[in-house]
């Protein structure tokens, strides 16, 4: 609810930046996500 409403407010809004990479991680376990977030990073910065 509250990211909905930092989303839809008429002055600056919560919005990602126009270069951001996302990474769901929704359905991952902490060492899952940790090796996303590494394997995004690292081909980010290759």
């Amino acid at each position: 609810a509250r990211d909905a409403l930092d989303r839809s407010r008429a002055v600056s809004p919560l919005v990602p930046a126009q270069d951001a990479h996302l990474l769901d991680t929704s359905d991952l376990g902490i060492e899952a996500a940790l090796k996303a977030a590494v394997k995004l990073i690292d081909s980010v910065i290759r």
